[in-house]
């Protein structure tokens, strides 16, 4: 464990300030980076207590994540509790409880299946904002434009703290434009994950602005995705992919283009880790009809240790994200810091805050999307040049080392949620 610096901890005479993380899930296998926030956001005077609107699906996998269980506070839909929390506002306050009930409704009745299931959610929300009001809870933070941001709006209305909003690319692009701008606006402040983001936020919803919006970087730690010692080509060369088998990592591409490479006698093993369910049946049929299943292989979900051990062992890392035909996109995907990191040569597409990260020739490769043969290119030239490969690992590594780092990104929120919990909440 890393000792703490005196410049990470807070002065003794400083009061912590309490924040509820509000959460869709919690622990969630692929929101392993909201894990490496709140674990490093403690170390700047924070009290910490995570709100879980779902119970939780995966096995927890890793230390920190077994740390912040303690701080897990989770619910029924219904139970006693859940009634009595009710009650207690609706005899303070019934004007707040149905007013926090109405903007909940606005925000998404354009969206009937999430009305449906925020209106199920709701008496579970109003039961959090007490357990946060006995709490003495300062301020709410909720990852995603999604169930999370809603709720901690009811939490804001019924107890008049502030909350602050933290959109990925879950949520903003892909559901109704027009809700998704009523919660933005509903929140006290946004933190977003890249420049693309706030500009495009600032355009959806002109009130906020690009000044209302802070960008804090998405982060990994770099010293855990160490580089491999005695770094050599492996024969055949190997590619790793990382990314849920969902249309915008843009996995049918590396198939196509690594059974390009192939047919041109460019011997080499691609592993994709895309998890169960979603498209995997379909990528799988895709191997199979192109004939190359001896070498481009489909690999289960491996946990953060795993997936580390891959990046040590491959010596090109691929992710051909795609802008998918419901709008959703990628944001800056973790699995490319990680693989920058570990030092391994990039090759991605200029979707998103992609570029933010990946600069074409200097941190990585950058290809158009949806185009095979350009991302064959691209694999064909680090394969062939090793000058190239070492030259854009070191300096990947270093770009994530400098500005994709989640100590300093834990630093930034924290500061962020001292200045807005001392604002008027709106």
């Amino acid at each position: 464990m890393e000792r703490k610096t005196a410049r990470e901890e807070p002065p003794a005479t400083e009061r912590r300030l309490k924040v509820a993380y509000l959460l869709h899930r919690f622990p969630h296998l692929t929101e392993t980076f909201i894990v490496r926030e709140m674990h490093w956001i403690r170390q700047h005077g924070i009290d910490l207590t995570i709100f879980s609107l779902m119970s939780p699906k995966d096995t927890v996998r890793s230390q920190q994540a077994e740390d912040l269980v303690a701080l897990g506070r989770y619910s029924p839909v219904f139970s006693w509790g859940v009634a009595r929390s009710q009650f207690h506002f609706l005899v303070r306050s019934p004007v707040r409880y149905f007013r926090a009930f109405g903007r909940l409704v606005w925000q998404i009745y354009r969206e009937p299946k999430v009305l449906l299931l925020m209106v199920s959610l709701f008496p579970k929300c109003v039961h959090f904002a007490r357990q946060m009001e006995e709490q003495g809870i300062d301020h709410i933070h909720a990852h995603f434009v999604w169930l999370e941001g809603i709720a901690a709006g009811v939490a804001k209305d019924l107890l008049g703290i502030t909350f602050s909003i933290h959109p990925h690319a879950f949520g903003l692009f892909s559901r109704n434009q027009r809700d998704v701008r009523c919660q933005l606006e509903n929140a006290s402040h946004v933190v977003t994950i890249s420049e693309y983001h706030r500009r495009y936020i600032a355009e959806l919803a002109p009130r906020i602005g690009p000044h209302g919006v802070d960008v804090v970087h998405c982060g990994i730690e770099p010293d855990r995705v160490r580089p491999r010692e005695d770094r050599g080509s492996n024969t055949p060369p190997r590619i790793l992919s990382v990314g849920r088998a969902v249309q915008k990592k843009g996995h049918e591409y590396l198939i196509e283009a690594s059974a390009e490479l192939l047919a041109g006698g460019r011997p080499l093993r691609c592993d994709l880790v895309v998890g169960e369910g979603g498209r995997r049946d379909r990528l799988q049929a895709q191997i199979d009809r192109l004939g190359v299943g001896d070498s481009v292989t489909l690999l289960d979900s491996r946990d953060e240790e795993g997936i580390f051990q891959l990046l040590r062992e491959v010596d090109i890392f691929a992710l051909a994200c795609v802008v998918a035909d419901s709008g959703d996109r990628d944001g800056i995907p973790v699995s490319l810091m990680e693989a920058m990191a570990a030092e391994l040569p990039v090759v991605s597409t200029p979707v998103a805050g992609i570029p933010e990260l990946v600069a074409d020739g200097e941190t990585g490769l950058l290809v158009p999307e949806h185009d095979a043969p350009a991302l064959a290119d691209a694999l064909d030239r680090l394969l062939e040049d090793e000058g190239l490969r070492d030259r854009l690992g070191r300096q990947g590594r270093a770009k994530v080392l400098e500005e994709f780092n989640v100590r300093l990104g834990a630093a930034r929120m924290a500061e962020i949620f001292k200045t807005v919990s001392r604002q008027r909440v709106r």
